[in-house]
């Protein structure tokens, strides 16, 4: 399963010798090799009274498993149903021990969130193999931490009671969570989300990466201040969750910020509303140098992509929108939209700098729509059908292509393939799912597969 981090890191790596990204604080997404591992051992049938941790004497609990080791230890679950809410503070590994999601539960039912990671010294904390389901609020939050994997995960039906802010601009009058995803990233910087099967949560959709602060979007109270730099969300298949956008990348903290962090080939389809979001949400706070590449966007209630700068003094920058297969999503009007750029009215946010090569859009009335937005380069090598009636809208196409961007991207294309090739894995995690849920992916296969079928006959 590791074999994700590695793969993540060499496409990370291109994206910055290709210029796309700036200089990341590290690119490592784990910790310094153990010599040798110590290992607890968890059970359903296990004791937290008379047991030791040992294989032939498991606790009963994860909880205790985790308030009992020490810090690098690997925690080993058996299958089984646990009925509890996990805290980190130190650094740790969760894993099942069947390598099967289907069959190793945390039941988070009426428990705030599913499990959470918290803090420095919980950074190279790995969550792999589990499903994290009924929480009230986030399945799986990680807040002030780095370094952190959650991998090989089902993350479903969470969000079920959620702690929820009024929507601007009125001010909530008892502590609230803004991003309330089935996956929360805040303050939260060198870590990896990867394939991770999100499916069905209620609360506000998918996943999530933001800064921290005295407006802490994901947590209950204020933060400590932290930007999120150089996170990858890679891999996952996000899938009909509701009140919120598939995957999101947003700025809440002046002074803080989302930069550098890159989402890269997901699947995120069908969602209430859905699509992929880079924002700063919040006066005077930025969104930079974040990479949205290779992605499938299908069938979701907002545009497929949206670069938006929200609020006075904000600044989106730097954003790239790179070879994505977006289809079949609606707009924020009554005209549907596969990418948008949108700076605010007023003038004073700014959306800018924005690069658009090699996406291919279908079935979206406009395909690039940009608001005000400045210094806008969409590249000739963007692939639009018939079926988009306007291609681009408030910008110019340059001759500009991806090819010629750098010869550092020369690479780019089997890079995504090889990392595309272990998603391949998630199927069977979907499979185990709702048949909407598996029909929705079946579909959005399909839709992709014709899209790409399209452009290579409008190229050809």
């Amino acid at each position: 399963m590791k074999t994700r981090t590695v793969k993540a890191t060499l496409f990370l790596s291109i994206l910055f010798f290709a210029g796309f990204i700036g200089p990341l604080s590290a690119l490592s997404t784990g910790v310094s090799a153990q010599s040798a591992p110590l290992l607890v051992y968890v059970s359903a049938s296990g004791s937290d009274t008379t047991g030791t941790g040992s294989l032939a004497s498991p606790y009963a609990t994860i909880s205790h498993a985790v308030s009992s080791a020490a810090a690098g230890t690997t925690i080993v679950i058996e299958p089984g149903t646990y009925n509890e809410m996990v805290n980190i503070s130190k650094r740790l590994t969760l894993e099942s021990a069947s390598s099967q999601p289907s069959d190793t539960v945390v039941n988070a039912f009426g428990r705030t969130y599913g499990i959470e990671v918290i803090g420095q010294a919980a950074s190279g904390t790995v969550i792999e193999g589990l499903t994290v389901s009924h929480a009230n609020n986030h399945g799986i939050f990680v807040q002030d931490s780095s370094m952190v994997t959650i991998e090989y995960n089902v993350v479903s039906n969470n969000g079920l009671s959620p702690s929820a802010c009024p929507a601007p601009p009125a001010v909530p009058t008892s502590p609230c969570i803004q991003e309330n995803k089935a996956i929360e990233l805040t303050g939260t910087s060198d870590s990896t989300v990867a394939a991770n099967t999100v499916v069905n949560n209620v609360a506000d959709g998918g996943i999530g990466v933001a800064d921290d602060g005295p407006i802490n979007p994901g947590g209950l109270g204020s933060g400590t201040p932290n930007p999120s730099i150089g996170n990858i969300v890679s891999g996952n298949t996000v899938i009909g969750n509701a009140g919120g956008c598939g995957i999101v990348v947003a700025a809440y903290n002046p002074g803080e910020g989302v930069i550098n962090n890159v989402v890269s080939s997901n699947y995120v389809v069908n969602g209430l509303p859905g699509g992929i979001v880079v924002a700063a949400d919040v006066p005077h706070t930025s969104a930079i140098n974040n990479s949205v590449v290779d992605n499938t966007v299908l069938n979701n209630l907002i545009p497929g992509v949206v670069v938006h700068s929200n609020t006075p003094g904000d600044l989106v920058s730097g954003t790239n929108v790179i070879g994505n297969i977006i289809s079949g999503n609606a707009g924020f009007g009554p005209q549907t939209t596969g990418i948008m750029l949108i700076g605010a009215i007023n003038g004073s946010a700014i959306v800018t700098d924005t690069t658009i090569p090699g996406n291919v859009l279908h079935n979206e009335h406009f395909g690039i729509l940009a608001e005000n937005a400045t210094g806008t380069s969409v590249s000739s090598d963007n692939a639009f059908d018939h079926t988009v009636s306007v291609p681009v809208v408030g910008a110019t196409i340059s001759q500009l292509s991806l090819s010629s961007l750098s010869g550092g991207l020369s690479s780019l294309t089997s890079t995504v393939s090889s990392i595309d090739s272990t998603v391949s894995s998630v199927n069977g995690q979907v499979a185990t799912l709702s048949d909407v849920s598996y029909a929705a992916l079946v579909v959005a296969v399909v839709l992709g597969l014709v899209a790409i079928a399209l452009s290579v006959r409008k190229r050809g």
